[in-house]
């Protein structure tokens, strides 16, 4: 005599029909659910004050040549949510023709801390600071202190493009004194050619 066979419907091991689909969909969901939480934009701001001089100079092997370049920056990032860094790198870069070829160093990458003043408005900037053990291109190092100042001369001019992405920027007047080795290579007002100083604080949503 044969065994009684259960019917299909009511096997202990066949799952039933509504349990096949109903585990998938949730899992569908599940990963459906993850780009909108990946998706939030991220906000990063910049605070950006930049001015440019042509200087005379002495290279190392004590020759004088001129049409050297400094740039002086302050450039602050940081996100949105959070609270900017009240003193902000400086940047202070040079780069001049030698005879025997190009002399260059750059200051801000050391461990001294700068003062800086940003005003929210972009009316003025102001940062000094004094770094020690700045490294030239050949290899030298020298103590390099600055002191500069913006203040705007116009309205400020803004872009936005509705995604998030904005800029704020007005023109300025620069002076600086920086100080190379106890050697005063720049004091007056930015004069490179063609590259205005200017205020600037821009948002980038990624």
């Amino acid at each position: 005599m044969r065994g009684l066979r259960l019917p299909r419907s009511l096997s202990v091991h066949r799952p039933s029909r509504l349990s096949r689909y109903f585990v998938p969909l949730i899992a569908a969901l599940a990963v459906l659910a993850v780009p909108s939480v990946a998706s939030a934009s991220v906000v990063t701001i910049e605070q950006l004050a930049t001015a440019r001089w042509s200087t005379p100079f002495q290279c190392p092997d004590g020759s004088a040549a001129s049409n050297g370049l400094l740039i002086v920056q302050s450039q602050n990032f940081f996100d949105e949510a959070t609270t900017p860094d009240p003193n902000p790198p400086i940047s202070v870069t040079f780069r001049g023709q030698c005879p025997d070829g190009t002399f260059s160093w750059g200051a801000g990458q050391q461990t001294q801390l700068p003062t800086t003043q940003f005003d929210r408005d972009l009316a003025f900037v102001s940062v000094s600071g004094t770094y020690e053990n700045v490294r030239d291109n050949r290899g030298g190092l020298h103590t390099v202190s600055v002191n500069a100042n913006w203040t705007a001369t116009g309205p400020a001019v803004t872009e936005d493009d509705g995604h998030g992405n904005w800029l704020i920027q007005r023109p300025a007047a620069a002076t600086a004194t920086i100080i190379f080795d106890g050697n005063t290579v720049v004091d007056g007002t930015a004069n490179y050619p063609n590259h205005a100083p200017f205020i600037r604080v821009e948002a980038c949503s990624y």
